[in-house]
């Protein structure tokens, strides 16, 4: 019988994250927004140009490092783990060779290096830094020997002001491959040189933007940044450098454009410059959406003794929205009220914690001084806080409040792990999806490496002697 054509082809139905990440389904992958699971591809290809924030990823069935193709469905760019040429030749998943690079970029540039609107655009970029008082030097396409690195490369533009940060330009107008764009980034930050990437060609309201683009976009922390007639106007009527910028929002699609001046830019030490982290923006806004009618139920209960058994429209609301994180809360009691009180009680607990360590002293669901106190009492005297003593020293290993580990509460925490050895809350069950959900900055290890990536994560959320 001869074999159907559209047949599905085997993939990699999981990967492996070395570090606090772990492992990675295809299903998970593919439920990512694109700036997340965009934010791994680039990841994983800095790993192999020696990048410190770079991740190692592996396949895992065989073991052989993976990255992160991006394949387009209706014009939709999805994301699927792909061996490296070369790796997976004996794993289950393996679905064929993968092309060369060098191959490809043979066929792409045809023998030429450059072209005339490359030349052009470059040189425009050169002419309006150098309206600029603070211009010093420049150049275009010229060899920049290294001070760091081993090799020097050619930048497009490089610029050198006075008092500002040396600056170099690439110009996107052609595809360039993800391999490149990581070895410039990679190259630069080394060289402690700020890189701007300047996209030629491109189209915000085309639904097929190219895959370079979005991954030179991303890095720019969602901001796509070109030149154009009104840019250059008003680097003529500024008298410095000015880019025409385009938001990424949380759709993917992009925002009415800004000129910004380029000493607008906000400039990281370890990432490119940008205009507004978009990429942050929106994971937050999905943080404070979860957390929304949480926090609704714990300004009812702020302060109030017995507070979590109280009947209320908020504490309704948050229950429901519980449940549909974890439909099947630990059964630590048969009764459904006191199963949802415990885990009221949990959540009343974790946030009056967050909110000591945030410097904003709240106490939820009792009348106890402080937390310290709160937490004491309930460890002492309930079983269901008790189970739950796994949970509390993970956070506090998290959080500016570790040494509260090495004082009475630590002991507490320490005596609650023995009274309820074999009956703790493990990782993995329902109240740690439930925190995982509401506390993603420390319960979700994917989210908490993502804002850590972006020097985004929250200090009540960093250990008083660094990231745990």
């Amino acid at each position: 019988m001869r074999e159907r054509e559209d047949k599905p082809k085997r993939i990699i139905e999981a990967a492996l994250f070395e570090g606090n990440i772990g492992p990675v389904t295809a299903r998970e992958l593919v439920a990512m927004p694109s700036a997340e699971w965009g934010m791994l591809r680039d990841r994983i290809t800095d790993y192999r140009q020696g990048r410190p924030v770079g991740l190692l990823c592996r396949c895992a069935m065989c073991g052989d490092p993976v990255f992160i193709r991006a394949r387009k469905k209706n014009n939709v760019p999805l994301p699927l783990f792909s061996h490296f040429q070369g790796g997976g030749l004996h794993c289950p998943w393996h679905s064929g060779s993968n092309a060369d690079p060098n191959e490809l970029r043979e066929a792409q540039y045809q023998g030429k290096q450059e072209s005339q609107a490359h030349r052009l655009l470059c040189e425009q970029i050169e002419a309006m830094a150098k309206l600029d008082e603070r211009y010093l030097a420049s150049s275009v396409n010229a060899y920049r020997p290294p001070t760091e690195s081993e090799y020097g490369r050619f930048p497009d533009v490089a610029v050198t002001w006075r008092d500002f940060p040396e600056c170099v330009f690439e110009v996107q107008l052609s595809r360039t491959f993800q391999t490149e764009i990581s070895a410039r980034c990679t190259h630069y930050e080394r060289e402690g040189v700020a890189l701007v990437w300047v996209l030629f060609g491109f189209d915000p309201q085309h639904d097929a933007v190219p895959q370079n683009f979005i991954d030179v976009i991303r890095r720019h922390r969602g901001n796509a940044f070109i030149i154009d007639r009104d840019s250059v106007a008003a680097a003529h009527d500024q008298r410095t450098l000015v880019l025409k910028c385009y938001p990424q929002n949380a759709h993917g699609r992009f925002d009415p454009p800004r000129l910004v001046r380029l000493d607008e830019l906000v400039f990281p030490k370890d990432s490119l410059p940008y205009m507004e982290d978009r990429i942050s923006k929106a994971l937050f806004e999905r943080i404070d959406a979860a957390r929304r009618p949480c926090f609704a139920f714990l300004k009812t209960i702020n302060g109030v003794g017995y507070g979590v058994e109280r009947d209320s429209e908020e504490r309704d609301a948050l229950i429901s929205a519980l449940r549909a994180i974890a439909p099947q809360l630990s059964y630590w009691e048969s009764a459904r009220e006191n199963e949802e009180n415990a885990v009221l009680r949990l959540v009343a607990c974790v946030f009056s914690l967050i909110a000591e360590a945030n410097g904003k002293r709240r106490i939820y669901g009792t009348k106890q001084p402080n937390v310290v106190a709160m937490l004491n009492t309930w460890l002492h005297t309930r079983e269901d806080i008790q189970r739950c003593a796994l949970i509390f020293e993970y956070l506090l290993q998290r959080s500016p409040l570790t040494h509260l580990l090495a004082a009475t509460l630590g002991e507490h925490i320490a005596r609650a792990k023995g009274i309820m050895e074999g009956n703790l809350v493990l990782e993995h069950e329902p109240e740690w999806s439930v925190l995982s959900h509401l506390v993603p900055e420390i319960f979700h290890p994917l989210i908490r490496d993502e804002l850590r990536y972006l020097s985004a994560l929250p200090p009540w959320a960093q250990s008083i002697d660094g990231v745990s």
